[in-house]
């Protein structure tokens, strides 16, 4: 489990359950696992609210996304990048919290999809960015059929990088919507990466 997105992401949540703590910050309210107009399952994540305070340096714990000139970082270019290190005004750091349900879907992806797919939803040298393909107009109907049944070659995929079936992985069927959720967010822009950013030493935690 990646150590830097636990200890965003879970702050986050279990906020919820804290009551107010002695810095007075507000506790953000749970909320049901969310649906889109298309009842497709969907994220929430609130900037802002709920934010856990570091005693030692008064600042908030759960750092959600960091936008480089109004991009999200996994998104900016390189030279967006190169641009927001010299000037930190071009920088926003975004703190708040997810739903339980996109939790859920961050857990069980690193259970099992980060294996071929990479960490964070980025991607390996063996399977797509499921981030990107997202990104990119993969629907969740799609996003199902595919987890559930597979995509062998005879459904286009390519030889020797097939998708196995999860339609009866008991760690992986269950948790579909959630992974989609997680997933959705990703794509959106809207939660970072569970590491610590390469080249970005004056952004701190």
């Amino acid at each position: 489990m990646n150590n830097f997105l636990k200890n965003i992401v879970l702050p986050a949540f279990a906020v919820i359950f804290m009551s107010t703590s002695v810095y007075s910050i507000p506790k953000p309210k749970a909320v049901a696992p969310q649906f889109d107009e298309n009842d497709d399952p969907t994220y929430f994540v609130t900037y802002g609210e709920g934010d856990r305070i570091d005693q030692a340096t008064n600042k908030p714990m759960n750092l959600i996304q960091i936008y480089c000139q109004g991009v999200a970082v996994d998104f900016a270019t390189e030279n967006q990048m190169d641009q927001c290190r010299d000037d930190e005004k071009l920088v926003e750091m975004k703190y708040g919290w997810m739903d339980f349900a996109t939790y859920k879907g961050w857990r069980a992806y690193h259970a099992e999809c980060h294996v071929c797919h990479g960490p964070d939803a980025m991607g390996s040298t063996y399977a797509p960015s499921l981030m990107e393909s997202v990104k990119n107009g993969l629907d969740y109907v799609d996003f199902f059929t595919v987890i559930a049944n597979g995509r062998y070659e005879e459904d286009g995929a390519q030889a020797g990088n097939v998708m196995p079936a999860f339609g009866e992985n008991t760690n992986v069927e269950p948790h579909i919507n959630d992974i989609y959720r997680y997933v959705k967010a990703r794509a959106d822009g809207m939660i970072r990466r569970g590491v610590r950013l390469p080249k970005l030493s004056k952004f701190k935690e």
